[in-house]
């Protein structure tokens, strides 16, 4: 694009200049964010109208555009000035934002760069808010510290919300969902009204006066501060802080904070999210239950065989110091000894009858019947003395002869070397 004299207003020399040349979409976007950044009336804006398209990101920081009837203009909130504001804005919310006016190269657009919201017409409604959680924080109510956790176990669910709004709708569609079997006492109320503040504290007080609740659940779905103004009323925020019951604040959406969300001991962002945190989802459960019931049968197991093992440890140990164990050890001993003395008998036997039959043998050879039956005579003189020699037949004088057959009696009559025709019997 070229730019001469005759397109630009004003004359050189006067602090507006002139561009004769072709210019870039990102050096225009730069000049453009130039004379926009030194304008000092686009520095410090306020600007009034309302929120539309409202976005928080997870950055923290905010996206919103501010519009009336003929106009809209896209705006961002930091996340250091977005931290600083008390209530979150949402769509539809009348406001008038501080800020100032800048453009954003990339995209070439000019956006509003807003460092403060505060709501159109409900100053007096804001003002009572903060007075009122200032006046309870500073009596404790809000101290983490006296919270009451929700139990382990939830049979019971009671809840205080309107019986016609989407809120028990989404309450009770979440909870049967997730986990049938939890009943669900519903204390109708008002929600919006002058007359809400107090049916909803008389509704958490008989739900926890029943004492069969094991948490009672408060709250209404999203709309603007005056909407839900009835939960923060005092007699809301006493009636939760002195429920003996848990309770969880589930009033509007996400960006709503009432006093009844600061009093409450658990605070959900929207119904469905306090469905959420009151039920267990029955199929986790027993996925749970059925590891534990796994992880249990394991462990009896490993107990059962470490116990098996010290049993038959014990009954083994207990054997071996049992008398009977000694009794059936020496017992077999007494057999061993017995097979080696019958082993030892019988070699000893054995080896006597071989020497008796030896001696036997010997004996059969000296026996002096055998001598005799060849011939020979035994000679023994009348005492029954053996005569061996001629001198002694000659002293003994008569002699007794014995043959193999009987003996005769015989007298020495002369001394002859070996003659038997001497020797005469009787």
């Amino acid at each position: 694009m070229q730019l001469d004299a005759h397109c630009w207003p004003g004359k050189p020399g006067k602090g507006i200049p002139v561009i004769n040349h072709s210019l870039s979409v990102t050096e225009l976007n730069r000049f453009i964010k130039t004379l926009v950044s030194n304008n000092s009336v686009l520095k410090h804006l306020s600007v009034e109208g309302e929120i539309s398209n409202f976005k928080q990101q997870s950055s923290g920081h905010l996206y919103f555009h501010l519009k009336d009837e003929e106009g809209r203009i896209a705006c961002v909130m930091f996340k250091s000035d977005a931290r600083k504001l008390q209530l979150l804005p949402s769509d539809g919310m009348h406001v008038i934002v501080r800020g100032r006016v800048d453009l954003y190269e990339r995209s070439g657009q000019l956006q509003l760069y807003v460092q403060s919201i505060a709501p159109v017409g409900m100053g007096d409604l804001y003002q009572a808010f903060e007075t009122m959680k200032r006046r309870l924080e500073a009596r404790g109510w809000f101290k983490t510290d006296q919270k009451k956790a929700l139990p382990e176990t939830i049979n019971t669910v009671g809840i205080v919300t309107s019986p016609t709004g989407a809120a028990i709708h989404d309450l009770m569609t979440v909870i049967h969902r997730r986990d049938p079997s939890i009943k669900i006492l519903l204390a109708p109320a008002l929600v919006q009204g002058e007359q809400a503040a107090a049916s909803i504290a008389s509704a958490v007080q008989t739900l926890d006066a029943r004492g069969d609740c094991d948490v009672v659940i408060v709250g209404r779905g999203g709309g603007s501060m005056e909407d839900l103004w009835a939960f923060n009323e005092m007699s809301v925020a006493k009636a939760v802080h002195l429920a003996g019951t848990p309770v969880v604040s589930a009033v509007g959406h996400e960006t709503d904070f009432t006093i009844c969300d600061f009093t409450a001991d658990i605070r959900a962002a929207t119904p469905s999210e306090a469905g959420e945190l009151v039920s267990e989802d029955k199929q986790v459960r027993q996925l749970a239950l059925e590891t534990l019931n796994d992880q249990l049968i394991m462990d009896m197991e490993a107990i059962l065989f470490d116990l098996r093992n010290q049993l038959e440890t014990r009954i083994q140990n207990l054997e071996n110091a049992s008398p009977q164990n000694a009794i059936r050890q020496d017992n077999i001993t007494v057999d061993h000894l017995e097979d080696r003395l019958k082993t030892v008998l019988v070699h000893q036997l054995k080896s006597e009858k071989q020497n008796v039959k030896a001696m036997g043998e010997h004996l059969t050879i000296l026996n002096p019947q055998n001598v005799l039956k060849r011939g020979y005579a035994l000679v023994e003189g009348k005492d029954g003395s053996i005569i061996e020699n001629t001198r002694r037949a000659r002293e003994a004088g008569e002699l007794m002869l014995c043959f193999k057959d009987g003996s005769v009696e015989a007298e020495v009559k002369q001394e002859e070397s070996w003659q038997r025709e001497n020797i005469k019997p009787k």
